[in-house]
């Protein structure tokens, strides 16, 4: 199986939570050895992290779906922890949209309360950004609350990793020495030059490139192929252009 593992945040105006644990700092720990644990039961791994700094949240959020869905992906796997207040939420939930995400989300919360995590069940999410431009079948992983102690002394980023794992493949993988490998997104450059069906969809003559209509984001978007376009966005009464590459994403305006 082809797997985008996601670590989430890390980037310009992308950040994650701040509480007893930082999580940016924990998704990395934990991310990295799913990449590694998945790779050693034989799967093809795709980090889709963005690796350039000072990215809007929309750059950060369209370079992960991107990267994922060019490579072909057939799951889509966004790591994360989750936030409320001070020591008053607890416990796992993943988020999903598809019937078939719901069957990983539902796995993956029975393997992580097995730490002794809360189980909050499976949520469905379609407003999430990740969960729905992604062409795969997607979960986000929320396994504790960082702002939470009790959560946080449980966590354990091998143990976790595993949990995860086996909630995917229904496979254990670590002994009691893993080797961490933390995976750079990779160099090939992927292209896709294909032209979605839809009734937001535009096709130039010549048979490349299309322009793609997002009504309720009052978004335009031409295409030169699925992963190299530009952006155009009115948004909270501006408007926005913005340039995404596969190796460069940029606000021109």
């Amino acid at each position: 199986m082809k797997i985008a593992v996601d670590f989430g945040h890390g980037t310009g105006q992308d950040r994650g939570a701040e509480g007893y644990l930082n999580e940016e700092k924990v998704v990395r720990e934990y991310g990295a050895l799913v990449i590694t644990g998945l790779q050693k039961l034989g799967h093809t791994v795709i980090n889709v992290t963005p690796v350039q700094g000072g990215l809007t949240l929309g750059q950060s959020l369209g370079y992960r779906v991107n990267v994922a869905n060019n490579a072909r992906v057939d799951l889509f796997v966004s790591c994360h922890l989750n936030a409320f207040k001070t020591d008053v939420a607890q416990g796992c939930e993943v988020e999903y949209i598809s019937k078939a995400g719901k069957t990983y989300a539902d796995k993956i919360c029975t393997e992580l309360s097995k730490l002794g995590f809360k189980n909050r069940g499976s949520q469905q999410r379609p407003n999430l950004y990740v969960l729905r431009y992604t062409d795969a079948v997607s979960v986000l992983i929320e396994p504790f609350f960082c702002d939470t102690k009790s959560d946080c002394d449980k966590y354990n980023a091998k143990k976790l990793a595993n949990a995860i794992i086996k909630g995917i493949t229904g496979e254990d993988v670590y002994g009691e020495s893993p080797v961490v490998v933390t995976q750079p997104v990779p160099d090939e450059k992927i292209f896709d030059t294909s032209i979605p069906a839809g009734d937001n969809i535009t096709r130039f003559n010549g048979g490349i490139g299309y322009i793609e209509t997002i009504k309720d984001q009052g978004r335009v978007i031409v295409h030169l192929d699925r992963y190299t376009y530009i952006s155009m966005q009115n948004e909270g009464g501006e408007s926005h252009i913005d340039l995404f590459s596969r190796t460069e994403n940029k606000r021109l305006i």
